[in-house]
C-alpha cells in the first residue's frame, strides 16, 4: 500500500456550519487553508462528497467534558479487512486499497515545502501563510497528481467525520504501510506550520485506529490545557506529560521562538528528530500509539497504548482512535448511548499495563529524557484537572 497520512481538517477554515448557508468563507487563515478549503468545497459541490453542512455533537457531562459526535457516514468507511489482530505491523498488499486507487477528481492539492524559501512563524510574524507558490500546486496542474514527484498529496475523504476532512499522501508512489516515518512526521509539521496556528493532526498505527494500512494523521481545533513538566528540557525541546486524563500522553514541545523567526524548517526537522526518535522506540516495542500534532506544528505528542481492533469486521463499533483518545468521540449509530463513565471505561481499556509504561518510561530514559521525581507507571491521577477539555473542540467548530 501506499504511504498515506489521512488529515482531518474539522472547521479548521472557521466556515459557518450553519444547517441552511449555501457559502463559505475560506479566507482569515492564510494561503494554504484558503486553497484547502476552496478545493474541498468545489468536490462537494460537485457531489463527489457528501456533507450534510452541519454537526450533531452533545456534551456527556461531567468532569471530562467528553463529547460525543454523530458521524453516520462513517458507517460507510473502508474496513481494514482482516479477521485477527495481535501486531501493529502489516505488510503492504496492492491487492487491497489504498490511496494511489482513488479518482483523479479526488485529489486536491500537492503540496512541497522544500522549494520555498525559508519562512519565520513566531507570536508576533507568520510568513509562513504567505502564498508560496512552489509550496501548493492545483490538482489541473500537470505535475499534480497521484503520479506527482511533490512530498506529498492531498486527497479528499469521500466519508468524512466533519467538513474539510481530508487525506495528506506522503510520497504516494513509495507504498509503504502504515507506520509513521521521521520524513512523514516532519511532513505534517510543516503542513502544520503553513496551515493554520490551530491546527491538529494526529496519527493512528494499525491496532489505535486505523482502518486503512496508511500513514495518517487526523486533526482537531483543541487545545490541551493541563500538561505538565516530564522532564528536563534538552536545548529547544521540553517534553511533557499529560494529567488528570485516562491516557498518558507524552508531549514534545519547541520553545526556542528565535529559531522560528529565521526558518521554521530548523525547527520542523529537530523537533521531528525528537518525537521520532521515541516513535521508532514503540516501533521496535511494536506498541500501538497515536501521535498527535498541534500548536501550528509546536507540539507533538505520543500516546503509548494497548493494540485494539474494534472495528476489524464493522466500522459501525466506537473505537478509541485519534479523536476518542482526546475526548471527541465520533459516533456512526445514531442508537449509541454514550455517557463519560463508559466513554472514561473505554479510554481506560486502551491504556498500557503497568509493564508495559515501565518499557515506555525506560525507552525515554534511554533517549537521553532525564524525568522528573514522581514519574511512575500509574499515569492518570483524575483527581487533577483533565488535560482536555473536549467542550473547547465544540466551541470552535460552531
Amino acid at each position: 500500500m501506499t504511504m498515506a497520512v489521512r488529515l482531518l481538517i474539522c472547521s479548521l477554515f472557521a466556515v459557518s456550519q450553519s444547517r441552511h448557508e449555501e457559502a463559505v468563507d475560506c479566507g482569515g487563515e492564510g494561503y494554504l487553508h484558503m486553497r484547502l478549503c476552496e478545493a474541498w468545497e468545489d468536490r462537494r459541490a460537485k457531489g463527489i462528497v457528501s456533507w450534510p453542512g452541519h454537526d450533531t455533537v452533545r456534551t456527556l457531562g461531567g468532569r471530562l467534558g467528553i463529547v460525543a459526535q454523530s458521524a453516520p457516514g462513517r458507517g460507510q468507511k473502508r474496513l481494514l479487512n482482516i479477521t485477527q489482530l495481535n501486531s501493529t505491523r502489516i505488510a503492504f498488499d496492492d491487492q487491497k486499497f489504498h490511496f494511489g486507487k482513488v479518482a483523479a477528481d479526488e485529489v486536491l492539492l500537492c503540496f512541497n515545502p522544500r522549494q520555498e524559501t525559508a519562512c519565520q512563524h513566531t507570536a508576533t510574524l507568520n510568513t509562513c501563510h504567505l502564498p508560496q507558490y512552489a509550496s501548493v500546486q492545483n490538482s489541473d496542474e500537470e505535475t499534480c497528481g497521484l503520479d506527482t514527484k511533490d512530498p506529498a498529496v492531498v486527497i479528499i475523504n469521500k466519508h468524512p467525520v466533519c467538513r474539510n476532512h481530508i487525506v495528506l499522501v506522503p510520497s504516494l508512489g513509495d507504498q509503504k504501510p502504515q507506520a509513521l516515518t521521521d520524513e512523514a512526521l516532519v511532513l505534517g509539521l510543516a503542513f502544520a506550520m503553513r496551515a493554520s496556528p490551530r491546527m491538529w493532526l494526529s496519527f493512528n498505527t494499525v491496532g489505535a485506529g486505523a482502518s486503512v494500512n496508511h500513514l495518517h494523521l487526523q486533526a482537531h481545533l483543541r487545545r490541551p490545557q493541563n500538561l505538565v513538566l516530564a522532564a528536563e528540557p534538552r536545548g529547544p525541546v521540553s517534553l511533557w506529560q499529560t494529567q488528570g486524563w485516562p491516557l498518558r500522553g507524552w508531549a514534545f514541545r519547541w520553545d526556542d521562538e528565535a529559531v522560528l523567526g529565521i526558518d521554521t524548517s530548523l525547527a520542523e526537522r529537530r523537533l521531528g528528530e525528537f518525537a521520532h526518535a521515541f516513535v521508532a522506540r514503540l516501533q521496535a516495542l511494536d506498541m500501538a500509539h497515536n501521535v498527535l500534532i498541534s500548536s501550528g506544528g509546536r507540539r507533538v505528542i505520543v500516546f503509548p497504548r494497548r493494540v485494539l481492533f474494534e472495528q476489524g469486521a464493522d466500522v459501525g463499533q466506537l473505537q478509541v482512535s485519534g479523536h476518542e483518545i482526546l475526548g471527541w468521540w465520533i459516533v456512526p449509530r445514531a442508537e449509541e448511548d454514550l455517557d463519560e463513565a463508559s466513554t472514561e471505561a473505554l479510554l481506560r481499556g486502551a491504556s498500557l499495563p503497568e509493564a508495559d509504561e515501565l518499557k515506555v518510561l525506560q525507552a525515554l530514559r534511554e533517549l537521553g529524557w532525564q524525568l522528573m521525581e514522581g514519574i511512575d507507571s500509574k499515569p492518570g491521577h483524575l483527581e487533577a484537572v483533565p488535560s482536555f477539555d473536549p467542550a473547547v473542540l465544540h466551541a470552535a467548530m460552531v
